[in-house]
């Protein structure tokens, strides 16, 4: 048969919406943030009538759930599982002691954390040492207590080495290594493993007669959404276990596989939210019992198995709640919201567009808004851009999912860091106060020179 000569003239492709797909969004005044007037049974009005404005909440409940969920999904896989919880994530005792009180081990880098970790009744044996610096007291410290202290680089393992001639009986260390798994490489922490700068390392601790290499470490990032990460990372660590047991005759008795498990908040720039990427505490764990299961029997004891979480643990349990003070206009029509809460107490907003949700909506159109805190600095903004009811000073906001690094990387400037509480069904706590003039200023100390007549006279009117 004759092919037709006559051609179909070119048409340009068209986009339709499909019923509810995301092409067919809402008009701005039907679209709404839902209002939020309670945090676990706890009107929002309430805690700030009772401890000001901002204020930081902290969930116990919440704490707890989380915790559960991540210790049963890898104990259903793989039964000697121990969680011990990133104490830099949050370092609030009660906080760690939430977590301490559900059977947590402490994971610390430095030792200040240690000693927070021991102040509330966590063994030495139950404490996980990691970090690229720790101070020879510290490792002595650690070491007569027993903990699991992991070495980081060359110079510390020589430190170490030296340190061990002082034992009186073999302490036990682990290495932590690195490889390339992501990009940009996580290769601040460790010994690479792919150079074979991991295998001589454990070369030179099998070396010294005072110490045992019984474990291996590996932290191979922050935030990664992607479970399968995790499973190549633990294969790579089963793979070069065994080698160790095999050719250096030595027995891992545990693997850690340190944290970096991501939630719900929203990366900025990221086409999802945060929501839409997040994987769960079971799957994360889907990914990294299954290898070890398989590699069970070829071990010479079956390894413990390490986890060192914090945001999955504690970030969707934490709230602040904040005060709008005043509402302006910026040099484009968008309109500004200054907000009591800035990136001083709230760093994370420098990396997440976090949840803020009205604590009313009182009806009226919705508005776009750029979130911006009280301090004298053009980059507080806590939100570059967020679609809410209509707000004017004294309206109350919930900022959520804030539990990871907020407290911990915090600072005072300009304004002072506020009270943090806890809330539960028995009641609310604080758990830490709100600062003061006095709390800051303590520290310091004036030369004379610098102190003249008017001085003295204005401290001696404040101390009265």
């Amino acid at each position: 048969m004759a092919r037709s000569k006559t051609k179909e003239r070119y048409a340009s492709p068209e986009l339709h919406a499909l019923p509810g797909g995301p092409l067919e969004r809402p008009p701005l005044d039907a679209r709404r943030t839902s209002a939020m007037s309670t945090l676990a049974g706890h009107r929002v009005e309430e805690l700030v009538a009772r401890f000001g404005s901002p204020l930081c909440v902290v969930d116990e409940e919440r704490v707890r759930a989380a915790y559960r969920r991540m210790i049963n999904a890898f104990r259903a896989g793989w039964k000697d599982t121990v969680i011990g919880c990133s104490v830099k994530t949050n370092y609030l005792s009660a906080v760690v002691a939430t977590l301490r009180s559900e059977g947590a081990w402490g994971e610390v880098v430095s030792g200040f954390e240690y000693r927070l970790c021991r102040d509330l009744g966590i063994p030495g044996d139950q404490i996980l040492f990691n970090g690229p610096y720790k101070t020879d007291a510290d490792l002595e410290l650690a070491f007569e207590e027993g903990a699991h202290v992991h070495l980081d680089n060359d110079d510390e393992l020589e430190r170490v080495a030296e340190l061990s001639k002082t034992f009186r009986a073999p302490r036990g260390v682990g290495l932590r290594c690195s490889m390339n798994l992501n990009y940009p490489p996580w290769d601040k922490f460790g010994f690479n493993l792919e150079s074979g700068h991991a295998l001589e390392a454990a070369r030179a601790i099998t070396a010294e007669p005072k110490l045992r290499l019984r474990g291996l470490h590996m932290h191979i990032g922050t935030y990664l959404p992607d479970p399968d990460v995790y499973g190549r990372a633990i294969e790579a660590l089963i793979t070069f276990a065994l080698r160790l047991e095999r050719e250096l005759g030595v027995t891992i008795e545990y693997l850690d596989l340190g944290g970096g498990y991501a939630t719900r908040n929203t990366l900025h720039h990221t086409l999802l939210p945060g929501e839409a990427l997040a994987v769960t505490a079971e799957d994360y764990a889907a990914a990294i019992t299954p290898p070890l299961a398989r590699a069970a029997k070829q071990f010479k004891q079956r390894p413990r198995l390490f986890l060192e979480p914090g945001r999955i643990l504690i970030d969707e349990a934490v709230s602040m709640i904040t005060t709008v003070r005043a509402v302006k206009r910026g040099s484009g029509q968008q309109k500004a919201a200054l907000i009591d809460c800035g990136v001083h107490i709230l760093p994370t907003s420098f990396w997440y567009d976090h949840e803020i949700r009205p604590v009313e909506d009182r009806g009226g159109a919705v508005e776009s808004y750029r979130m911006v805190g009280p301090l004298c600095m053009q980059i507080d903004c806590v939100r570059q851009a967020i679609v809410l009811p209509s707000l004017r000073a004294g309206d109350l906001l919930v900022i959520q999912d804030v539990g990871a690094y907020n407290f911990s990387q915090s600072m005072q400037f300009i304004y002072m860091r506020p009270s943090y509480v806890l809330i539960h069904a028995r009641g609310v706590d604080v758990i830490r106060e709100r600062e003061e003039d006095d709390y800051v200023r303590a520290p310091e100390r004036l030369p004379k020179h610098l102190v003249n007549a008017e001085t003295k006279r204005s401290m001696l009117v404040r101390r009265k």
